[in-house]
């Protein structure tokens, strides 16, 4: 009987404390959670001017057209081996409260400069140094740069490695919380890593991965949200990537520099876990 007893006493404490407590799974925003996605993107980038310089010549390219470069084949994007050569995003991020949450990781573009384009150029380039475009250089002409007399690519890659902070605008959730729809804006800023490839009166060259710039942007997206664990996320990212001293020849004293505004798209898919809890307890709901 006593031991009845106190089974009902249990029964009962459970009853009072489930009616004081709104049963609650984990909320994706609450302070402690964190997120991880990886996905890929497509840029553009407005026209600029591109300073080349060494030694032996000095001269400016106005108006420069570039594009990204997509990979087109499917399997490239599911192959063990080959799903980081696209142009892709990865991301780390940690919520601060409900509202705002902060992140780190970076955005792999291809930057490449666009052949058979018609711009014009400034400045001075000795014939010994390029044999398909020489000559003095007053901007008043329009001349037609292709591979052979210059090119000018950072495919390999132009990373962008930021941090932002974001802030989060719960849209829709339906009742039993499996499913939500959240809107997403915020800034961020960061160092620019590039590998370069020029091609210069005929001459190809490589060279190294090297922190060669900085940038500064702004990002907004959507993001849906599955059973508090998985999500889909659409990102529109814009800013402005300053490259003030990028060497185009390895071991050499010839470099470019440039500022540029861009903008991309990214379709990401990633994930959420949980590491600090209100009520305490690491495997608990969140409790309200």
């Amino acid at each position: 009987m006593k031991n009845l007893f106190l089974i009902v006493i249990m029964l009962i404490s459970t009853l009072a404390i489930s009616q004081q407590y709104s049963y609650k799974k984990k909320q994706i925003t609450q302070k402690g959670s964190m997120y991880f996605y990886w996905g890929y993107n497509r840029s553009i980038y407005a026209k600029s001017t591109i300073n080349f310089y060494g030694d032996k010549y000095n001269f400016r390219i106005h108006d420069a057209k570039a594009h990204d470069n997509p990979s087109k084949k499917a399997a490239t994007y599911f192959n063990p081996n080959t799903f980081s050569v696209p142009q892709f995003n990865i991301r780390i991020g940690y919520y601060t409260n409900s509202k705002w949450d902060l992140s780190f990781g970076y955005d792999h573009m291809k930057y490449i400069m666009t052949d058979h384009q018609e711009a014009r150029l400034s400045g001075r380039i000795p014939e010994s140094e390029n044999p398909y475009l020489n000559g003095e250089f007053t901007e008043n002409e329009l001349y037609m740069i292709t591979d052979r007399k210059i090119h000018y690519e950072n495919s390999n890659g132009l990373n962008y490695i930021s941090f932002q902070a974001n802030y989060n605008y719960l849209l829709y959730r339906t009742e039993n919380s499996k499913f939500a729809i959240r809107s997403r804006i915020g800034f961020g800023l960061g160092g620019v890593v590039t590998q370069t490839d020029f091609n210069f009166g005929g001459k190809g060259y490589h060279t190294d991965l090297k922190l060669t710039g900085f940038g500064l942007s702004l990002h907004s997206g959507i993001r849906f949200e599955f059973f508090n664990r998985f999500f889909a996320q659409s990102n529109w990212s814009t800013g402005v990537i300053s490259l003030p001293k990028l060497q185009t020849i390895r071991n050499s004293n010839n470099y470019a520099n440039q500022t540029f505004v861009y903008a991309d798209w990214q379709i990401v898919g990633g994930v959420f876990w949980y590491l600090k809890f209100k009520n305490g307890c690491n495997s608990c709901p969140d409790w309200h």
